[in-house]
């Protein structure tokens, strides 16, 4: 994921704000960019978003967020 290619609403220019989104992106195993997975359950009201590296299988995170 290149940092420069997302749209951000504040500058990261500074060397720790690029290394955190390298960080986020990548897998910590082998590297890979990872992907996202969306899913939305509009009878619960709910977003599960899902991070994992297609190369090692890794699953990184998983969150739920709620629809107002």
């Amino acid at each position: 994921m290149d940092a420069q290619k997302i749209q951000y609403f504040e500058k990261i220019d500074h060397p720790k704000q690029q290394e955190f989104i390298t960080a986020q992106g990548h897998s910590v195993l082998c590297g890979s960019e990872l992907e996202l997975k969306h899913l939305a359950d509009s009878a619960i009201g709910q977003i599960k978003e899902e991070a994992y590296c297609p190369e090692c299988e890794l699953k990184t995170r998983a969150k739920i967020y709620s629809l107002n």
